[in-house]
């Protein structure tokens, strides 16, 4: 006679001899203890990011720091627009918007490199270019 047991592609593997409810409070005890660790480290992550973030300059741009095994973290500062909507509103209103602006006043900036001259010139001076989130990747 068989014992009890499963097939797992072409393996046959036995029924674990612990009963059932006690695995799946094991198992679920170790999920939880797991969840917790990944929780600290989250927060310890972001603590150490923002430190790093802190000493790089505050600027658009990337900053390589050379690591002890002969791979590098990159720090990465992207340029995040911010538009003016009311500026926006006022100097389109009555003439109508260009095809990088849309009706809520958030400005394409793919379409924007394509405008005319003097569209560009009106839309940047509601335009503030500042720091984005940063990203930090570590490269081999």
């Amino acid at each position: 006679m068989e014992e009890d047991g499963l097939y797992f592609g072409d393996a046959w593997l036995p029924t674990p001899a612990t009963p059932k409810a006690q695995r799946l409070k094991e198992q679920a005890d170790q999920y939880v203890e797991c969840l917790a660790e990944l929780e600290t480290a989250k927060l310890k992550l972001d603590y150490i990011k923002e430190i790093l973030v802190s000493d790089v300059p505050n600027e658009v741009g990337e900053w390589a720091v050379e690591l002890g095994d002969g791979r590098s973290l990159v720090v990465r500062i992207p340029e995040k627009f911010v538009w003016d909507k009311k500026m926006l509103k006022e100097n389109f209103e009555a003439s109508g918007l260009p095809d990088c602006v849309s009706q809520s006043f958030t400005v394409d900036r793919k379409k924007l490199d394509g405008a005319p001259e003097n569209v560009q010139e009106v839309l940047k001076k509601a335009l503030t270019i500042g720091c984005g989130a940063a990203t930090i990747k570590v490269q081999t």
